[in-house]
């Protein structure tokens, strides 16, 4: 699928963001949709701009928008790859987002029932 959105629409995807796409790894200043190429499925908590979206604001289209009209929205996206720390194994992380880009990527502790 990345591969795919990289042919498709790699001329508004940054070089370096295509690279890490590749690789799956999601890395700061990425914008939701490139992480999510990198990433694949997550979880997610929204905190819509109240500025600029409605309180039944489907969140999902909240993160989509924020590729091309970053807003103050909040979002946090959580991954759960074997990619992103690189000899670690699977490893959930939270990558939190504001005005449309990556601003923290936090390794999360993972109990021993999971």
């Amino acid at each position: 699928f990345a591969k795919e959105a990289i042919r498709l629409y790699g001329d508004k995807i940054p070089a370096q963001s295509q690279e890490n796409i590749l690789k799956q790894q999601i890395t700061i200043g990425m914008s939701p949709y490139e992480a999510k190429l990198a990433g694949g499925a997550f979880y997610y908590k929204v905190e819509a701009d109240q500025k600029v979206w409605p309180s039944n604001a489907d969140p999902l289209v909240v993160i989509d928008k924020q590729s091309i009209a970053p807003d103050e929205s909040k979002i946090w996206m959580t991954f759960e790859t074997e990619t992103q720390f690189p000899g670690e194994g699977k490893s959930r992380f939270e990558v939190y987002f504001s005005h449309g880009k990556a601003q923290t990527i936090k390794k999360l502790v993972q109990s021993k029932n999971d």
